[in-house]
């Protein structure tokens, strides 16, 4: 994953006894599948060097039974020569004299003093180590805002739906003319997922956007923890929009560097989806638009009739209704519907059947959002190295 081994699996099982065992087989074939996924577990804490050393260290006596037995006797004959040579001259004469001649000869004491000029070499290594101790000392500061869920108490009336990271809260009054609330999280559709599940601590979260940018992917990128959630929504490999929920909600490079304090911080765990653009703008849309209609009672509204009428004016936005324990969405494109789904079934459909279940709980609102679909991208580069 991103140049790491993560994990491994073969006929002995899986894990690093996988790999070990596998850079000793003499024949084979491989594939590359860049779109596999994941398991959520990393079953793999070596490095690569450290494998390939314990392959060697494994595989290395057998090779050498098998291939290299036939150099050491080659060398015996070499010393042997000497051996024939001794008998011929008077051993009163050279005995004596050559021996010590070649003990002077391969004692002499230069590769000992080589090996003390290598000793002070590794010394400098430890010099990078204080470049990441102070990174962490910051982070557990800004995770405890206390009083900001107050915030969504004063829009939810009496029979409003009760507020959760992934799902909005109802305004109080009806009508375009209504004061604007706050940001909201709202559910998003399922997807093809590309990575699912994966456990934060694992990803270097400016190489994955890099990478998804290279790849021109197009969906979003979701993080969901214990209290919160966010989402980066991506089009062509760029930033439409980023929104977090973390007792209050913000979007924006605001909800971008939220995201990347929680990802720092190796909590939660994220999924990368991908859509098809358009249903990617609408989704940036559903949550940046203005209200054209907002706090509409379900029990005095014609969700038909609405949905008529928003056609023959060609709305590119979204209608939302909502109940004390579900959300479902409807995504319109120049009046037609571009896809439904609701917050337990989320996978994308043309048939409004659900939603439309959904306005009939007589504790249901309903709001309209829609634009001119303008959406300022954010820049990833300059977020990424903004301070937080």
């Amino acid at each position: 994953m991103f140049g790491h081994l993560f994990h491994a699996a073969g006929p002995g099982g899986q894990g690093e006894e996988v790999i070990i065992d596998a850079l000793g087989w003499d024949d084979g074939s491989y594939q590359f599948d860049p779109r596999a996924k994941l398991p959520a577990e990393e079953t793999i804490k070596a490095s690569p060097a450290e494998l390939i050393a314990a392959a060697d260290s494994r595989h290395a006596p057998a090779a050498a039974a098998s291939t290299g037995a036939s150099t050491w006797p080659e060398a015996a004959p070499a010393y042997s020569a000497p051996e024939t040579y001794s008998p011929a001259p008077a051993a009163s004469l050279p005995e004596p004299i050559e021996e010590p001649a070649y003990a002077v000869a391969n004692s002499t004491p230069a590769p000992e003093a080589a090996a003390e000029t290598y000793a002070p070499t590794p010394e400098p290594e430890p010099a990078p180590m204080p470049e990441f101790q102070p990174a962490p000392a910051p982070e557990p500061v800004a995770y405890h805002p206390a009083p900001e869920p107050v915030s969504y108490q004063p829009a939810a009336p009496a029979t409003a739906p009760a507020a959760s990271p992934d799902r909005p809260v109802a305004a109080a009054s009806g009508g375009a003319a209504a004061s604007e609330p706050g940001v909201r999280v709202y559910p998003l559709p399922s997807g093809r997922a590309h990575y699912e599940g994966l456990k934060s601590a694992f990803v270097d979260f400016p190489r994955l956007l890099r990478t998804l940018r290279s790849d021109r992917h197009t969906g979003y990128v979701n993080l969901s923890g214990n209290g919160y959630s966010g989402v980066i929504l991506l089009n062509d490999g760029q930033a439409l929009q980023a929104l977090c929920s973390n007792g209050t909600a913000v979007q924006g490079e605001d909800a971008f560097l939220q995201i990347r304090r929680h990802m720092d911080a190796g909590d939660g765990v994220i999924d990368v989806i991908e859509l098809d653009g358009e249903t990617v703008t609408a989704l940036a849309q559903l949550f940046t638009s203005p209200y054209l209609y907002r706090g509409l009672l379900g029990r005095f509204v014609n969700l038909e009739a609405l949905l008529e009428y928003l056609a023959e004016e060609h709305v590119s936005g979204s209608v939302v209704v909502q109940t004390p324990t579900e959300a479902g969405i409807i995504l319109l494109r120049d009046g037609d519907i571009l896809g439904t789904y609701t917050e337990s079934q989320r996978s994308l459909d043309k048939a409004t059947t659900a939603v439309a279940s959904l306005a009939t709980d007589r504790q249901s609102v309903i709001e309209v959002k829609g634009g001119d679909g303008a959406i300022a991208a954010i820049d990833v580069d300059a977020a990424l190295n903004r301070a937080y």
